[in-house]
């Protein structure tokens, strides 16, 4: 079961209607029908609460559309372009199927540079948003991490999420919980790698949504890791002549073409591990701290 709904004032009921005619189902977000993981069905939801241009889009949408960028949509259109229909086959049917199979949407293999991009970060709002939904009285913090998270430096068409809980155990049910939010849990036995070399374990959840690929790693409070990636994070927000050269870095290895995309993460990670003790000497100095996580909206879940 796949919510969808219209932010903006202009157009709105002609994206809805567009939409119902490829076959969504009609509903209203003042009162939506329960979640159902299994339902085949895109709901279309008819208020404002789906979002209007300048107020906060409602959470429990899987995906938001408007006509113009006057709030923090996943995705502009123009109904009179015959877009919608493009829309429903490429996005909102393989977006429902995955989510009801959990299964996630297929990805690129080889790693492909874009941006940097001003909206990252929005887009990555919607997303947490859209966690927090669902997980919020699991997890200790969620917040945006990974290159789109740095102004000014390129990265993969992919938005990382960090998201901190108590345990391994309360990982797992977050991983499975997210579902709720439009992502899937990945099975098996995930690890995240300290600037030491030492593995720790975390789940890993990611896109549904052929239309935005999502890393989200979900690490216990004791694991040191999290606290390394805000700091790497802020540190290359804070020195843009580290920046710049990680940037080069990137470059460099995306240009491989005898490389895929899981040995571009892996040939970055010596000079992230020389860097995070550079960065260590800085958070001495500044008396560095992760601080509280942006602030977004906890509404609990259907």
């Amino acid at each position: 079961m796949l919510f969808v709904g219209a932010a903006g004032h202009d157009d709105e009921s002609l994206i809805l209607d567009q939409l119902i005619q490829c076959g969504a189902v009609p509903g209203d977000s003042a009162a939506p029908p329960a979640w159902d993981p299994v339902v085949p069905a895109i709901y279309v939801l008819h208020s404002a609460d789906a979002g209007r241009a300048g107020d906060h889009i409602w959470p429990g949408l899987h995906l938001a559309i408007a006509t113009d960028g006057r709030c923090d949509a996943d995705i502009l259109v123009d109904p009179a372009a015959e877009q919608i229909g493009s829309l429903w086959e490429r996005r909102l049917v393989p977006f429902e199927a995955n989510l009801r199979t959990g299964s996630r949407a297929p990805r690129r293999q080889q790693a492909l540079l874009a941006g940097p991009d001003a909206t990252w970060p929005q887009q990555a709002r919607r997303l947490t948003d859209r966690l927090l939904f669902s997980v919020a009285a699991m997890i200790i913090r969620v917040d945006h991490i990974g290159s789109t998270s740095v102004p000014g430096l390129p990265s993969k068409q992919l938005i990382d999420i960090q998201i901190v809980v108590a345990d391994l155990p309360t990982a797992a049910h977050v991983a499975e919980a997210a579902r709720r939010s439009g992502f899937v849990h990945v099975p098996g036995q995930w690890f995240g790698t300290d600037q030491h070399g030492v593995d720790h374990r975390e789940e890993v959840v990611v896109d549904a949504d052929p239309g935005r690929p999502v890393n989200i790693n979900i690490r216990p409070v004791t694991a040191p890791i999290w606290r390394e990636t805000l700091l790497f994070r802020d540190w290359l927000r804070s020195h843009d002549d580290e920046r710049d050269a990680y940037a080069e870095l990137k470059r460099g290895l995306a240009k491989r073409t005898d490389r895929d995309v899981d040995d571009y993460s892996t040939d970055k990670m010596p000079w992230i591990s020389d860097a995070l003790s550079r960065a260590g000497q800085w958070a001495a100095r500044s008396n560095w701290s992760p601080g509280p996580p942006p602030g977004a909206s906890t509404e609990q879940g259907l």
